[in-house]
């Protein structure tokens, strides 16, 4: 009907969660550099929606993966495209419980630090992720 299979749907939601993460990461981090209120609010709620959009992202990945079959064989888990989303989507996950806990707020120093360095390590998570997912659409 609309000229979709099951394995091209994955990828009309895997662009919400990639842009939303990282530039929630984004805002975080200017909102902390200039002291600008409106960049952690901003940071907080792409924080939300990503972690929505990634659990339909998830859902068609899987979905999309029983026509790829990628994920039945996930060793070495560092160069398989869902393990990877999967890892990044959990350090998000987590970094969204712990700001939920603190009310959407950021942490106070030192512990900022180590969210900054969680959320970093996330989006890079996430990016290289992306890049073994092109691989394996064969879009690179």
């Amino acid at each position: 009907m609309f000229g979709h299979t099951i394995d091209t749907i994955h990828s009309l939601f895997v662009h919400f969660p990639i842009a939303l993460f990282s530039t929630g990461w984004f805002c975080d981090v200017l909102g902390i550099r200039y002291r600008q209120e409106s960049l952690l609010n901003a940071g907080w709620w792409c924080l939300v929606f990503g972690v929505i959009s990634s659990v339909f992202t998830i859902i068609t990945g899987f979905l999309a993966d029983t026509v790829v079959g990628h994920m039945s064989e996930p060793f070495p888990l560092i160069e398989t495209h869902g393990v990877v989303q999967m890892i990044a989507v959990a350090l998000f996950s987590g970094l969204f419980i712990w700001r939920f806990r603190l009310k959407s707020e950021l942490p106070e120093k030192p512990s900022l630090f180590v969210y900054l360095t969680i959320g970093g390590i996330a989006v890079l998570f996430l990016f290289y992720g992306g890049h073994l997912g092109a691989q394996l659409a064969g879009q690179i």
